[in-house]
């Protein structure tokens, strides 16, 4: 199975709360669809019947809202079943889904984040489900093997994103890009890149870490003095490289330089001197109210149907079934290591100048 200890990796966790009660009467022992325990799935036909009688799910999301929007839409036309999403980016999340949990307030059902740190703490503390509990692997014929994350308990990859630059055909010729960072923070891009603040999500963090360990202390400290201007997300950092606001900007997903072409800017997509795919996971509450729905949308989502609503392999955006066009250079980091880039985190900021 594909585990290599790419630098420049986040996974996304997919994983799904199912709750259930066993019937004190021995007649009563084979659980109807509603009482499914974990571990235990149901037909689809039964899982549908299921959700439907709950008639609503609650998602926790770190994808575009478009996408996110999109994703909903399509399961609702399917099943008739209302979504109630709701995107917090980078680190908000877990922050909320965890205060939450703590409280014993209702939370986020189904969760698609990149924090794959956070996915993996939430499911050995039990307020997550294993992926292996939830039966929709089974439902789902079994999901490549390069698409389940055995390091961080089984977690299924949602998606796969390629990321690196996106700078504006106006400022920046093709030719003019480099081929190392250390190039880069000594070209004359230097001063004229935007980039998102790595303070807000769990893999910036882990891309600069990454990124310091490879090239050390002088590079990164270079890169913090080159960037002018620090983004809270991706989106507005998008558009400010598209206004010429930045002549470039890091890190980008690719897909979106694909949608923002489509709409007429002036944007153009480049690789980066390292690879960097972060994933997205998704979970579902082990306490979650709609146990059924969670699990038909995280069967929805993760499925080829689903998730070819929102992702295409060509704008380097592939979902769990297509394992077999993910990059070759792919991986995700173990979680030792992951911990280890982690635990860089002031003194990377210290570096970059915040």
């Amino acid at each position: 199975m594909k585990r290599t200890q790419s630098a420049w990796v986040l996974t996304l966790a997919l994983g799904l709360a199912v709750t259930g009660c066993a019937s004190t009467d021995a007649t009563e022992a084979t659980p109807t669809p509603t009482e499914a325990p974990a571990g235990e799935a149901l037909t689809l036909d039964e899982l549908v019947d299921a959700a439907k009688a709950e008639g609503t799910v609650r998602v926790y999301t770190s994808l575009p809202e478009s996408d996110q929007e999109k994703l909903s839409t399509a399961f609702t036309e399917k099943y008739g079943i209302k979504v109630e999403s709701l995107r917090l980016g980078g680190n908000t999340l877990a922050t909320r889904f965890e205060t939450e949990a703590d409280a014993g307030s209702p939370t986020g059902e189904v969760l698609l984040s990149t924090a794959l740190d956070f996915l993996l703490g939430a499911t050995e503390q039990g307020t997550l489900l294993p992926f292996e509990e939830t039966g929709v692997n089974e439902l789902l014929g079994g999901l490549p093997e390069e698409a389940i994350l055995d390091d961080y308990a089984g977690i299924p990859v949602f998606q796969v994103m390629s990321t690196g630059f996106i700078y504006n055909t106006n400022l920046v010729d093709e030719s003019d890009l480099p081929d190392s960072w250390t190039d880069f923070v000594e070209s004359d891009l230097a001063g004229e890149a935007c980039a998102v603040a790595p303070d807000t999500s769990e893999a910036l963090m882990v891309f600069m870490a990454s990124l310091r360990d490879a090239d050390g202390d002088a590079t990164l400290e270079k890169l913090g003095q080159s960037i002018a201007r620090w983004f809270p997300s991706v989106v507005p950092m998008n558009e400010a490289v598209a206004a010429g606001e930045c002549a470039i900007g890091l890190n980008s997903a690719e897909f979106f330089t694909h949608i923002m072409k489509a709409q007429g800017a002036p944007v153009e997509f480049a690789t980066a001197p390292s690879a960097s795919y972060p994933v997205v996971s998704a979970a579902v509450a082990s306490g979650a109210e709609h146990p059924n729905a969670a699990r038909l949308f995280m069967h929805y989502a993760l499925s080829p149907e689903g998730s070819a609503v929102i992702f295409d392999p060509a704008t380097g955006s592939f979902g769990a079934f297509d394992a077999a066009e993910y990059p070759a250079d792919f991986g995700v980091l173990p979680p030792t290591k992951h911990k280890e880039v982690l635990a860089q985190s002031q003194e990377v900021l210290k570096l970059l100048g915040f």
